[in-house]
């Protein structure tokens, strides 16, 4: 019998995803009642082979999309494809500790209508693994992210899931939870269901990436307020009081003299990673800009 379900997307993220379902396999929750659903979205760095050669102690089901539909549509897939009466969401960049799946199930016998929300501790070695048990911790006040949550696959069927109008990354975690919250569950934050998310530095800042992932971001936000314009929901996505400093992203980013600035930060690690973060607010602003333009006839003026 089956009591859990682990879903888990991933791109491209063969070195670490390896990690993560090996410690996902090394739980001390009964093998024979849990599973994983892997949803491969179109990988091309040799995920398939990794996963064949794998001997897994419980039940793991690999789903290759043959092309890219995004995280909103893979987890859907991965739910449908659930057996579990309850669904632990992560990422497959996360390490989780030996008792995670045990932690999220004692809440859930302990309380009724729960989402439960993990710790999550950034990484930036591998090494700190186990090691590291402070430093910067998980500050999103989403009551629903998908790197570290639990819920009852009952409620995910009765709220429709994700919503796949939600571009591929991008506050669909969070427009789920506020539908789980309209439905009566009651968020309940568990800090011993921890997890690892490894950023190693030199992908914190990746031109190739950052800069579509944030515009996709700012897009999202866009639509989350489009489909719930409440104040709370315009807070979330518009009220970051750091945005006021995007200005300096954009010259960091767009101008010869502000690359050049940028670049020598990387000796400083924390200055680096928070001028990277700033970076990331202005391209978000661009995207927030752009999706109100797109939907702007769709917007309201009074918010409720």
């Amino acid at each position: 019998m089956i009591d859990v379900s682990i879903i888990i997307p991933t791109y491209n993220r063969r070195y670490i995803l390896e990690k993560c379902l090996k410690a996902l396999f090394n739980q001390v929750y009964p093998k024979d009642r849990y599973e994983i659903i892997l949803v491969d979205d179109g990988s091309t760095d040799g995920t398939d082979r990794m996963v064949a050669s794998l001997n897994p102690p419980c039940r793991l089901k690999y789903l290759k999309n043959e092309k890219r539909i995004g995280q909103p549509k893979s987890r859907n897939k991965a739910i449908r494809e659930a057996r579990g009466e309850v669904i632990i969401s992560t990422d497959s960049d996360i390490i989780v500790v030996p008792d995670f799946i045990s932690q999220h199930i004692s809440f859930h016998k302990k309380y009724k209508d729960i989402m439960v929300k993990g710790e999550l501790i950034q990484i930036s070695n591998l090494n700190q693994v186990g090691k590291k048990k402070k430093g910067i911790l998980d500050i999103s006040f989403s009551s629903f992210d998908t790197a570290n949550v639990s819920v009852r696959k009952e409620h995910l069927i009765k709220v429709g899931g994700f919503d796949e109008d939600f571009l591929p990354y991008g506050f669909e975690d969070l427009e789920l939870g506020y539908r789980l919250r309209k439905l009566g569950l009651k968020p309940k934050k568990n800090p011993l269901a921890l997890g690892y998310h490894y950023k190693p530095l030199e992908k914190i800042f990746n031109p190739d990436t950052l800069y579509e992932r944030e515009k996709m971001r700012g897009m999202n936000a866009a639509l989350y307020w489009k489909k719930h314009p409440t104040l709370k929901v315009k807070l979330t996505t518009q009220g970051n009081p750091l945005f006021a400093l995007s200005f300096i992203g954009k010259y960091l980013a767009e101008t010869e003299r502000g690359k050049k600035i940028f670049s020598r930060m990387k000796g400083n690690k924390k200055l680096f990673m928070f001028l990277s973060q700033i970076i990331g607010y202005h391209y978000y602003l661009e995207g927030l800009k752009k999706g109100k333009t797109k939907n702007e006839k769709d917007f309201k003026k009074n918010i409720r």
